[in-house]
């Protein structure tokens, strides 16, 4: 069961300490124009901070220590830049994020609950990524 814990607490700490989680805290600029894709960017963020208590539950639940890792000391320059910019650094960084959960959903026994808090934390990462894309390349909708 130790295991099971550590790999939850991997996805956690890659979620927890993500750069769609640091933007919350890094005020980028938005456009005119771009209040929607802000608004997007807002419903990830708190998609995430969803799911890490989710993990963080589970991982007290199976009698773990919750570790949420910390944001990689380059964040910090990412204070006060366009979204523009940012988006285009998420790009990266959340593709990087999902091999790391993908991993972790592979490690994990199938057909657990575990396993399952892992897959929709996948999916999820997926999403947005898709979402990113989508505001980068122009193509959002009303949401």
């Amino acid at each position: 069961m130790n295991s099971t814990i550590d790999i939850l607490n991997r996805i956690l700490g890659v979620y927890n300490a993500s750069l769609v989680s640091y933007i919350k805290y890094a005020e980028p600029w938005v456009a005119h124009g771009q209040e929607e894709a802000m608004s997007l960017m807002n419903d990830a963020i708190e998609d995430q901070e969803r799911s890490v208590k989710i993990l963080g539950e589970r991982i007290l639940e199976l009698g773990g220590i919750v570790q949420p890792g910390a944001f990689p000391l380059t964040f910090t320059s990412f204070h006060d830049v366009s979204l523009d910019y940012l988006l285009n650094v998420l790009l990266v960084t959340q593709q990087d994020d999902i091999a790391v959960i993908q991993q972790c959903v592979d490690s994990l026994e199938v057909d657990t609950r575990d396993r399952a808090i892992a897959e929709e934390v996948l999916g999820n990462a997926q999403a947005h990524l898709e979402t990113f894309q989508e505001i980068v390349s122009g193509e959002t909708t009303e949401a």
